[in-house]
């Protein structure tokens, strides 16, 4: 407690004297314009109005002289920083801000809490493939890029991409060489393409006419 009296009554006479500094050049500063007011008045009485100028005027110059150079040097004393009258804020003869013992206690106890980087969300596992059943014919659909010459069919067993005469004929061979009843298992290779693609409605559509067992993967 006596601690920071001490120390408030330190900044608040530091910031006195220099309050009382700034004060004393505003002061030298009238008296230095009203000592220059003077000699030019007396200059402009001598050689411009032949020594006929009135007493009164010259002191009105001096006078005037002297707070215009007041009112400067008070902008340059109290304007830096905007710590005086011309200005807001911290000026350059604030003092520093006290840091006391019980403030280094305080930052030693309780240090700034560090955020935690965000957690990345899990990676999602690919299911396994099911085991193919007796009958059951994987046919993969492609989309995007996999897509060439309107090649969309993947039929299990053959590795070269077929158009839909291609794919009608080839599960046609299957059908014929199956010892058991062929169930077509649709499946997409990369990005699934919508119920309503010309490629996949056409491909249930013949699956259906022909009454093979088809379903999606």
């Amino acid at each position: 407690m006596m601690l920071l009296f001490a120390d408030g009554l330190t900044g608040m006479g530091e910031r006195l004297a220099v309050l009382a500094i700034k004060c004393l050049a505003v002061g030298g500063g009238f008296l230095f314009g009203y000592l220059v007011g003077h000699l030019v008045a007396r200059a402009l009485n001598r050689w411009v109005f032949a020594s006929k100028a009135p007493e009164a005027l010259k002191k009105l110059c001096a006078l005037i002289s002297g707070v215009l150079f007041a009112i400067l040097v008070a902008i340059v004393v109290f304007g830096e920083g905007g710590g005086g009258l011309f200005g807001s804020g911290t000026g350059a003869g604030d003092s520093p801000p006290v840091v006391t013992d019980k403030d280094k206690e305080k930052s030693k106890t309780n240090p700034p809490e560090q955020k935690e980087p965000p957690k990345k969300p899990p990676e999602k596992l690919k299911p396994l493939d099911p085991k193919p059943t007796p009958g059951d014919l994987r046919v993969s659909i492609l989309s995007g890029t996999d897509v060439k010459d309107g090649r969309f069919y993947l039929v299990e067993g053959d590795a070269a991409p077929k158009s839909f005469d291609e794919f009608r004929d080839a599960i046609t061979v299957r059908r014929k060489e199956a010892k058991a009843e062929l169930t077509i298992v649709f499946r997409f290779q990369s990005e699934p393409l919508s119920e309503n693609h010309p490629a996949v409605r056409r491909a249930v559509a013949w699956v259906n006419e022909v009454k093979l067992l088809n379903r999606f993967e």
